[in-house]
């Protein structure tokens, strides 16, 4: 059974709901806690429909309906007719799980798209994977870009020491290497709460239907291209791949 939330959470959420595209870090943390725990019984047939595990699927109506990450400039959908009215914002758990089911519904009707951008994407990768080079010539695909080894090398070690505990942890345990449980067995053993969303932050999960753009705003994404000036583009993938190995590499040995 689903928890029902308290008048007190039920107002917490409403407001936070208002202010979603303008929340505090802390705030962000706060709303996908609500949410999670409201939907973390509900089991609507569209769930097993889809195929993907509920958790998953609570994450990505986390990141896409409410904290609208994957296209903030897009127009409202139907569940935000009226964002800033107040009246469109949930006033219950009843009414949270209504939205959360019409994404649900949504995901279906979209369900044969999003299998044929997954196998678009799968060819991109793995033609980017081709044109990598091998290991002992990783640096020829980062000069073009002013790089080096030795360069990407202490950016990515003063990237992972910046980082929040929690994310450094599920970074360096799963980033390249195949963590024992995968990212909540990682979760589980540091005791990480709200993991996913930290995950999605780093940019350590992506919804295969997003744009280079959506993985851009990640932390991951950012520190490519901000601090070494990698756009997120197909026609980098290479250099991206590139660094994705180094990164993986210091990673195994913070």
């Amino acid at each position: 059974m689903r928890e029902a939330l308290s008048s007190q959470e039920c107002s917490e959420l409403a407001s936070l709901w208002r202010r979603r595209q303008h929340l505090s870090r802390q705030e962000v943390g706060r709303i996908y806690w609500v949410v999670e725990k409201t939907l973390q019984g509900y089991s609507p047939p569209e769930v097993m429909a889809l195929g993907e595990g509920r958790e998953e699927l609570i994450a990505q109506f986390i990141f896409s309906k409410i904290l609208r990450l994957d296209n903030p400039s897009s127009a409202p959908d139907p569940i935000d007719a009226a964002p800033d009215d107040g009246h469109s914002a949930p006033s219950s758990s009843f009414a949270l799980c209504a939205y959360f089911r019409r994404y649900l519904i949504d995901c279906m009707r979209a369900s044969s798209f999003r299998r044929r951008v997954a196998l678009e994407e799968n060819a991109l990768e793995n033609q980017a994977e081709e044109s990598l080079p091998r290991c002992d010539n990783l640096e020829e695909s980062l000069i073009e870009h002013g790089l080096s080894l030795v360069k990407v090398s202490a950016a990515a070690r003063d990237f992972i020491a910046a980082l929040p505990s929690p994310e450094r942890t599920l970074l360096c345990e799963s980033f390249g290497r195949d963590a024992e449980g995968g990212l909540s067995g990682v979760a589980a053993r540091h005791a990480i709460a709200s993991y996913h969303y930290r995950a999605g932050r780093l940019g350590l999960v992506h919804k295969r239907q997003g744009l280079p753009g959506d993985f851009a705003k990640t932390l991951i994404g950012s520190w490519v291209q901000h601090e070494l000036g990698i756009p997120i583009a197909p026609d980098n993938m290479a250099a991206i791949l590139a660094v994705f190995k180094i990164l993986g590499v210091e990673a195994s040995y913070a």
